[in-house]
């Protein structure tokens, strides 16, 4: 690994840039190639793998603790490394360094709340299997024969009684009068994307009420529903970029916290947060991308 002064240092495909364990004061961004995130509980084995535009080691910037996974180059790579003293002043430059970080420990507590919940359930399962367990034997066990009863003394015959009079069946009420027929509901009007430079068409499937437009983050899982990655050809769009809402039949688009290079209607850039309306003929614009909305 480069021991150069400067910011920038690259690393030879399978050589380590911190070991699981290691004390560390820095984190990097990729610029290029490709880089495992590997645990030696898994034997080594990459539980991520992560490629340009992704960071990793941030961790130790955080809370000051040894590395919890190591990184191993999978290619040759040329990272950007930003020690703990210069981590504010990136954050404050680039906001959705910040933001992709708070995600990304969103992400690691909500797959720790899905674990603990998984094993309070197995948990809950094998007590109940165990207390289910004895009665099931006592079930099995055969049963002592109980004394005969002794016989009893026959009833003196009654008196015959007299049967009551059946009573009339009631007069069938009268038949409620047939609904008036439904008056036809319009159906609503789906929509898709059309990349403005390729003509290729993006659906939005109809029975989906949200979709996340932007690229896959290897660092959270995350896949939006609208992958613009394939066309992103200058890395303009953020990871979590835009959603596009569905209600009531209609359609709206909204920027995502932490988008960089803004989400336009038109022609106009929206306000972060806002829900904007579409409609087929619409220009969207997302980072560089140009998208048409256009009826299915």
């Amino acid at each position: 690994m480069s021991t150069a002064k400067d910011s920038f240092v690259e690393v030879a495909a399978g050589a380590a840039v911190f070991r699981e364990g290691d004390s560390g004061g820095d984190m990097f961004i990729i610029e290029s190639g490709q880089i495992d995130i590997v645990r030696k509980a898994r034997g080594d084995e990459p539980i991520a793998t992560l490629g340009p535009g992704d960071f990793f080691g941030e961790m130790a910037i955080l809370e000051d603790q040894p590395r919890f996974a190591g990184a191993v180059a999978k290619t040759n790579v040329r990272l950007l490394r930003i020690e703990r003293s210069a981590f504010a002043d990136v954050l404050k430059q680039n906001v959705e360094i910040g933001v992709r970080i708070m995600r990304k420990l969103a992400a690691r507590h909500r797959r720790a709340e899905q674990r603990a919940q998984e094993a309070l359930t197995e948990l809950a399962q094998l007590k109940s299997a165990a207390a289910a367990a004895p009665r099931a034997r006592d079930a099995a066990k055969p049963k002592a024969e109980a004394p005969a009863a002794a016989p009893r003394a026959a009833p003196e015959a009654a008196a015959p009684v007299a049967a009551a009079p059946t009573p009339a069946p009631p007069a069938p009420a009268p038949a409620p009068p047939a609904p008036a027929p439904a008056a036809p509901v319009a159906a609503a009007q789906n929509l898709a994307l059309r990349i403005v430079a390729s003509g290729q068409v993006l659906l939005l499937e109809p029975e989906r009420s949200e979709f996340l437009v932007g690229r896959p983050d290897p660092v959270t899982g995350i896949q939006p529903e609208i992958n613009l990655g394939p066309f992103d050809t200058m890395r303009t769009l953020s990871r979590r970029h835009a959603k596009i809402l569905k209600e009531g039949g209609l359609y709206f688009v909204r920027e995502e916290v932490g988008t960089t290079n803004g989400t336009f209607v038109n022609g106009e850039r929206i306000k972060t947060g806002a829900a904007v309306p579409l409609k087929p003929g619409n220009r969207l614009r997302f980072g560089s991308i140009e998208v048409e909305v256009v009826a299915q």
